[in-house]
């Protein structure tokens, strides 16, 4: 009540009551558009009505007919009385305003019952008087006690009904209250309230000239009233609709503006039963619910805000860089209590909306349909896991399955319309539940709705919360088995998802097949390589994290910390990453595996792919590999326009093949790749196979003296567009201070592809570890891949000798271009502030691995069709 006593002083008089929530839920408080008639029954928001303050229900008779559609009126008001924190927290003296209470839910959703009369007047002869003969406290004391109070409180039984429009209207001014004093204030007073009541003018309209006097309790209700009066002259209407189609519910907010603004939609309130929506720009809706609503056949509600961008709005949004905090600020704002209402005419006015969805009434009896629900681990973890049927699945028929795990940071995919995922490089829901397969997604532990620790994939938390899943999978009518408690299956996903993939496998073997993409072998040799430590790549990963709420291991936060500061992790802190992952695991894996990974991933480079490719190979697991542009970071060479029709083709024929059976499909080459022009490359061959090589390509240079400057002239950040600014320091980039090596191009046209090695000797002093080693394309000025190396160096003043394999690339040269080796002293992706020193860096020799006999081709018409070139 703190905030309408101070509401009260300022705006103006009115009366309020407290309505207690309904019982079995948590309950906010809200306000109400219009009268209730005594015992009139709940909206579809199904919450009980408030009864109305005595000054409303002096209009109740004449205004009886309207009451219906009143109630469903969306006040603004209402979700700022559901927000009042002090309000929130006394369930049992909840504040209620005059206007509508179908928003009771902006935060919380609560149940319908019947209304419980009216107020004040109505209440008792006794309870009258004794509110005129007591004090404040004995006042607010015998209102709270009273019959109609406690009625109020009272539980009261849900009764689904249709969803009413919902539509924001304005309310008469409150006239005076019967309990109100008629002695006149002292002239200072007077005084007083007139300049409050003349500067808040534009908003009170046409308020009393005098303020009212009486106990606190009255100016706590009279401000709750008069708030109302404040907000509720929006210009927007909501009319949801729904509809279940292809084992989907889908949904519109069905909002419109009179003013015909734009609007924007914000979930406010999750569903209360533990369903998981996915709202769209415009308003569009789907949606899971709880399993347990879908077995109940019950309804699920959750709440959307809906409020206009003004033109003020939206000319802020054109300032640079602050422009792209506007929209945020401007939606918190939307949502305080009170002040939120106050701005409307500035930052544009806001309905907060409840959503019914009925799942007995849409969903027919006995249909597949998309759910959400909880799988226990083998810990007693609960995991948040969706499944959506295949496209046309009937009532009684069973599809083979797909498990399609989320990246770092990010929640199971829940959007039935999606095509793609994970930078267009995963099929989304769509291409798989349309090729007959159940899909399966989930939040990994320690993230989002699921609970537990994120451990990064570690085979003894994350790969057993899979098996659990995989064992859930087993149980459903839905589900094609091999045998019991086996069901028929694969895999896909990206970055985290492709780990999760390479480990499950590595322990469970029904799983028939799997494509990882963008995944790794070891996190120590992708986070650590050389032990230097990838700050650039460790700062985006704990922001990633921070930004997700992630539940993690306790190690995790202080080792990324310790790497971006010193550039070093300690023993356990590597033992964490050594723990996390495939590593050795992909050596059991039986189940068939084509791995995807980018050409210009600076987190999971190519060679962890050349890394598991090799271990399946020597397994005896048929594997086939692509190498795309894209990836943990940014592809600045041109993208083949057909490249993710290949990659989404590919992965359809690989699950075909070996989780469908059909063995008539064809997989395509062992080996196919993208190079810097977007053009397709493949082989038969892998590059783990020394058949696979040419004669490489050798040059020679002096090499000269170096200083080791941190940040000084070194590689990165990267500042060439469309890079993120975020992700710049992350992404190699041509250095200004270096030791260049010129690499003429070769006589005819060579695919470089695989890891180019580079050796040098020198002597120098410092406290520095490493020196680094990027190539770079004199015609774009990229450096290849965007990637630069760390080369460990030991600055003791003796003369050493190095010899180390620099990234993995995809490079195709002609005769004319020209290669630059660059080392330099400084790297932004492994900046390391403690490094310092000198060096003098002779006899360098660099060798580019050549393809021997790689097939050049054109992707035509379509990503299947392969035509010689």
């Amino acid at each position: 009540m703190a905030f309408g006593v101070g509401t009260a002083v300022f705006t103006g008089h009115g009366v309020a009551a407290a309505e207690p929530a309904s019982g079995g839920s948590e309950s906010n408080t809200s306000s109400q558009g219009a009268d209730d008639s005594g015992g009139s029954s709940g909206t579809t928001s199904e919450r009980k009505r408030s009864d109305r303050d005595s000054a409303a229900s002096d209009a109740s008779d004449a205004d009886a007919e309207a009451d219906t559609a009143d109630d469903a009126d969306a006040d603004d008001a209402d979700a700022d009385a559901a927000d009042e924190p002090d309000l929130a927290e006394e369930p049992e003296a909840d504040s209620t305003e005059t206007g509508d209470s179908d928003l009771d839910a902006q935060h919380e959703p609560v149940s319908s019952g019947s209304g419980s009369g009216k107020r004040s007047r109505d209440n008792s002869e006794t309870a009258t008087q004794n509110v005129a003969e007591t004090t404040a406290t004995e006042q607010a004391e015998a209102w709270l006690s009273s019959p109609k109070a406690t009625a109020g409180r009272a539980p009261a039984e849900t009764t689904p009904v249709a969803q009413p429009t919902l539509t924001t209207t304005a309310v008469p001014p409150t006239t005076g209250d019967s309990t109100e004093s008629t002695s006149q204030p002292t002239a200072p007073v007077n005084a007083v309230f007139q300049i409050v009541n003349g500067v808040l003018n534009p908003f009170a309209e046409d308020g009393p000239s005098v303020p009212p006097t009486g106990t606190p309790l009255e100016w706590a209700m009279a401000a709750a009233a008069r708030r109302d009066q404040l907000v509720a002259s929006g210009p927007i209407s909501v009319s949801p609709t729904f509809e279940f189609t292809n084992g989907v519910i889908y949904g519109d907010v069905g909002a419109t503006d009179s003013r015909d603004r734009p609007l924007i939609y914000t979930l406010i309130d999750d569903p209360d039963q533990g369903g998981k929506v996915t709202l769209n720009t415009d308003g569009t809706f789907s949606f899971l619910p709880d399993l347990s609503v879908v077995d109940s056949r019950g309804i699920e509600q959750f709440t959307v805000m809906v409020s206009q961008k003004t033109a003020l709005v939206a000319l802020l949004e054109q300032v640079p860089i602050l422009g792209d905090f506007v929209e945020p600020i401007v939606l918190g704002l939307q949502q305080v209590p009170i002040l939120g209402a106050i701005l409307q005419p500035f930052i544009g006015y806001r309905v907060f909306a409840p959503i019914d969805v009925n799942v007995g009434a849409l969903v027919p009896e006995g249909a597949p349909v998309a759910f959400t629900t909880m799988v226990t681990s083998f810990d007693g973890v609960q995991i948040s896991t969706n499944f959506f049927p295949a496209s046309g699945l009937g009532a009684g028929e069973t599809a083979t399955t797909v498990l399609n795990g989320p990246g770092l940071g990010s929640a199971g995919n829940i959007d039935p319309t999606s095509e793609t995922i994970v930078f267009d490089l995963v099929p989304g829901l769509v291409p798989l539940r349309d090729a007959g397969y159940n899909v399966v997604t989930w939040d990994p532990r320690g993230e989002f709705a699921s609970g537990g620790v994120l451990q990064l994939d570690n085979p003894f938390f994350e790969g057993r919360d899979v098996q659990a899943i995989i064992d859930w999978v087993a149980t459903r009518p839905e589900t094609e088995l091999d045998a019991p408690g086996d069901p028929t299956m694969g895999m896909v996903g990206g970055s985290y998802g492709g780990g999760i993939q390479l480990v499950s496998a590595g322990i469970d073997d029904r799983i028939e097949a799997i494509v990882p993409v963008i995944a790794w072998n070891s996190l120590i040799e992708a986070l650590y390589p050389t032990a230097a430590f990838k700050s650039g790549w460790g700062t985006l990963l704990g922001l990633d994290l921070l930004e997700a709420g992630a539940r993690i291991n306790s190690q995790i936060y202080p080792a990324l910390i310790l790497g971006d500061l010193l550039g070093f992790l300690t023993e356990s802190q590597q033992a964490i990453l050594a723990s996390s992952g495939p590593t050795v695991l992909v050596s059991s894996i039986t189940a068939p595996t084509l791995l995807i990974q980018g050409t210009a991933d600076g987190l999971f480079t190519l060679a962890q792919s050349v890394t598991n490719a090799l271990l399946l190979d020597e397994a005896g697991t048929p594997v086939s590999m692509i190498w795309a542009c894209g990836g943990h970071g940014i592809c600045l060479d041109p993208e083949n326009p057909l490249q993710t029709p290949l990659l989404i083709d590919s992965t359809m024929a690989w699950l075909d093949k070996y989780v469908n059976g059909d063995e008539l499909v064809p997989t395509g080459p062992r080996f196919e790749w993208f190079d810097q022009n977007g053009d397709y490359h493949s082989s038969d061959l892998l590059p783990t196979d020394p058949a696979f090589y040419g004669e490489p390509l050798v040059t020679t240079g002096s090499g000269g003296f170096l200083p080791l400057i941190p940040l000084l002239g070194g590689s990165g950040p990267q500042t060439q567009s469309p890079t993120p600014l975020l992700l710049s320091p992350a992404v190699a980039s041509e250095a200004w201070l270096a030791l260049d090596v010129e690499i003429p191009g070769p006589e005819t046209t060579t695919e470089i592809v695989g890891a180019p090695v580079l050796s040098f000797s020198y002597s120098g002093l410092g406290t520095s570890r490493h020196i680094y080693a990027q190539l770079v394309n004199e015609t774009t000025g990229l450096v290849l891949g965007n990637l630069v190396t760390p080369v460990p160096v030991t600055l003791d003043g003796r003369t050493h000798t190095v010899t180390v394999d620099l990234e993995q690339i995809a490079y195709t040269m002609s005769p004319g271009d020209t290669l630059t080796l660059q080392v330099v002293g400084s790297a932004t992706p492994y900046e390391n502030f403690t490094q310092w020193g000198f060096i003098n860096v002779g006899d360098i020799e660099i060798a580019l691995p050549t393809v021997a006999g790689a097939t050049v081709e054109e992707l035509a018409g379509a990503a299947e069709d392969l035509v010689a070139a």
